[in-house]
């Protein structure tokens, strides 16, 4: 049975897909929506501080998005 990640509550249903086409669901008691399997990408700290010495350089945010593995929208 599939529960909240915020509250752990059972009163979940579907709710839709978001563009990349995974099944949405929505809590009722706590009215947030969530993924069942999501695959959320932590970008550390680190990452962070080296993306904005690259921008500062005007290295292209293509290239920066390939070298720091982080996702072209992200930037």
């Amino acid at each position: 049975m599939l529960d909240c990640p915020s509250c752990q509550s059972i009163k979940v249903v579907k709710n839709g897909r978001p563009h990349n086409g995974k099944q949405n669901h929505k809590c009722y008691d706590y009215g947030r929506q969530f993924l069942e399997h999501s695959q959320q990408k932590i970008i550390f700290q680190e990452t962070k501080n080296l993306i904005d010495r690259l921008l500062l350089k005007k290295i292209p945010l293509a290239g920066i998005a390939r070298v720091c593995d982080v996702s072209g929208p992200w930037l």
